[in-house]
């Protein structure tokens, strides 16, 4: 499979340098049409893997760090890391990571692990803290107590369990649903997928969106017994039991 990580890694590069060179491509990802135009320390292409490599160490450590893996002199401060950061949006990320399993399902082909030929997909909200300060917390809003405030976020995801992968990642205000995120998000699911949810999930609606596709989404919902929808299930699974016993008499 080297091979195929090899192509994998290509692709991302690509996109990068594909967006970092088309002007109109960028602005989309810029919050100003005037981003990422004068040459700096950090530019688009050097701004995303940097962000990418997840910093673990202290900023200033981690920004000398990497200008010595890029084989540059000179580093840059916090303050001009900050600066750049800002100027580029997250969504550029979401297509970054989706030209990540893309390419994945097509260079792994047949090696693609399924169950019965379906992508397993399991599907699940939470929430995040986040760094309390005012912009954050007016936008994601959280909780408070007689202490202090809470800046806190509402995720969701979709992960393929087998290969290990996040088709999906979103975050949200806090006081969004999990469930409004989930249904809004029903129709990204492909055909060749079967969709695994917690109990949270359980209701009508949820099964309606998958069932009432062009081809149906299959789907597996975790539910307690004393659910309306699994009485009748249960009863009508034991219905139809007794009335397959008998015939067979």
């Amino acid at each position: 499979m080297l091979d195929a990580n090899l192509k994998i890694i290509a692709e991302l590069k690509d996109f990068i340098t594909m967006v970092g060179s088309d002007r109109e491509v960028l602005n989309k990802f810029c919050t100003s049409e005037s981003d990422f135009t004068r040459i700096r320390k950090l530019p688009f292409d050097k701004l995303v893997l940097l962000i990418a490599k997840l910093c673990k160490k202290t900023l200033s450590i981690e920004l000398e760090g990497f200008f010595k893996e890029i084989g540059a002199w000179d580093s840059c401060s916090v303050s001009a890391f900050t600066q750049q950061r800002l100027k580029l949006e997250p969504t550029f990320f979401a297509w970054w990571n989706f030209v990540l399993w893309n390419s994945f399902y097509n260079y792994y082909g047949d090696a693609v692990k399924r169950w019965k030929g379906y992508r397993i997909i399991a599907a699940d909200g939470s929430s995040i803290s986040l760094i309390n300060n005012p912009a954050l917390s007016k936008h994601f809003g959280g909780q408070s107590n007689q202490q202090s405030n809470f800046v806190l976020a509402r995720t969701f995801y979709y992960y393929d369990v087998l290969n290990e992968l996040v088709l999906l990642a979103q975050i949200k205000p806090y006081r969004t649903s999990e469930l409004s995120i989930a249904y809004a998000s029903v129709d990204l699911l492909a055909e060749d997928t079967v969709t695994v949810y917690d109990r949270c999930f359980g209701n009508y609606k949820m099964a309606a969106l998958h069932l009432w596709q062009e081809k149906e989404r299959k789907f597996i919902i975790r539910a307690q017994e004393k659910e309306n929808i699994i009485k009748a299930f249960i009863l009508i699974s034991f219905i139809i039991t007794i009335f397959i016993f008998f015939y067979k008499l």
